[in-house]
């Protein structure tokens, strides 16, 4: 009898180490598939990409991309060809809201696909330092940053504005006495020190 019971004891021992193997290896397996693969980055200029500052894919985050201080200020690269993306990743240097819009290639319109505000809480940054943006499923040839405000912008009072002014609000109150004005943002250099571009990696 006690021969049988240490038989059995074995055995299970054997048919755990067996079960745990397998399962070990199937969760592997299933942690491979469920991971998503990427291709190389896109956006740098070696593949054939033109951006309309050469800091903005040259591949090297020392090196910051600018647009002027101006209303309406844009980042864009242009893709050799149409190419799926899946994913985006923008290195900031001083963007506090901003919008993503790609060309479509079949109706030639700019299209968003995400509006961002830098988020809150930058343990003592200045600037978010980058944003990602994935799970994307579009085709496009040029991508495009339209920058609205960054965290070197200034809002001044007006009382009167002039001609092209980018007005945030009007108020009606000036240190609790009554004085109508504008609040309106007098435009920084825009910067971003380099983007990054993904599509899914092909299966081989």
């Amino acid at each position: 009898m006690e021969r049988i019971r240490t038989m059995l004891t074995k055995n299970l021992f054997y048919v755990s180490c067996l079960l745990f193997i397998c399962l070990s290896m199937s969760a592997c397996k299933l942690a491979s598939i469920l991971s998503t693969q990427y291709s190389k980055n896109i956006a740098q200029a070696n593949y054939g990409t033109e951006a309309n500052h050469p800091g903005l894919n040259d591949g090297n985050l020392e090196t910051v991309a600018t647009v002027p201080a101006k209303n309406n200020r844009y980042f864009v690269i242009r893709f050799a060809e149409v190419h799926p993306v899946h994913k985006i990743i923008i290195h900031n240097e001083n963007l506090f809201r901003f919008q993503m819009d790609y060309l479509n290639p079949d109706t030639g319109e700019w299209e968003t696909f995400d509006s961002v505000v830098q988020r809150r809480n930058l343990e003592g940054k200045r600037a978010q330092p980058t944003f990602v943006f994935d799970r994307l499923n579009f085709h496009t040839q040029m991508i495009r940053i339209t920058v609205t405000r960054t965290v070197d912008d200034i809002v001044v009072n007006k009382l009167v504005t002039d001609p092209g002014d980018k007005v945030v609000n009007q108020r009606q109150t000036i240190a609790g006495q009554y004085l109508p004005h504008y609040r309106v943002v007098r435009p920084s250099t825009a910067q971003i020190r380099e983007i990054e571009v993904y599509h899914l990696a092909k299966n081989k």
